[in-house]
């Protein structure tokens, strides 16, 4: 016969551990809490640190019909003339464009977004074709963006 004997080794079942730390220690490292129906002034401090999109030069690639597309360039600062840049643009990529105005853009809107002031985030430089590439090494053979910036400066979509 055998007998079965009972150790102090045995795991009690009634009682369960859990892996978690005492108490919300974890918690305190994630920031402010985030409410997405708060009121627009009410905007945590992590998105101030962030940064805004005003500062940053837009490169996007939209599709048309077919096989055609359109590079949109925003962010451009104020100070430079747009047209000027998009003229030499225009002769250096052999390429037409055209420059869209923020005024001309805020007309019948089919959107879900609710009515009311929309952000104006400048004037909007377009050209024919995938030139994301050209316009970024243009930027910096310009000027417009040193090299050292060129990475928090400029940002590019569609990669």
């Amino acid at each position: 016969m055998s007998t079965t004997t009972i150790t102090k080794d045995k795991v009690d079942a009634t009682s369960k551990k859990s892996k978690a730390p005492a108490g919300d220690a974890g918690v305190e490292n994630l920031g402010p809490a985030f409410d997405p129906f708060a009121p627009v002034n009410d905007t945590p401090s992590i998105e101030k640190a962030v940064g805004s999109k005003n500062d940053k030069i837009h490169i996007r690639l939209q599709q048309r019909n077919g096989r055609k597309t359109l590079t949109t360039v925003q962010g451009i600062p104020k100070k430079f003339n747009h047209t000027k840049i998009l003229k030499a643009m225009k002769k250096e990529f052999a390429c037409n464009g055209t420059v869209v105005k923020p005024e001309e853009a805020n007309g019948e809107d089919d959107s879900p977004a609710p009515a009311g002031p929309k952000p104006n985030h400048g004037d909007v430089l377009q050209l024919q074709g995938d030139q994301r590439v050209a316009v970024k090494e243009f930027l910096i053979e310009s000027g417009i963006v040193s090299a050292k910036e060129v990475k928090d400066l400029i940002v590019i979509h569609g990669y």
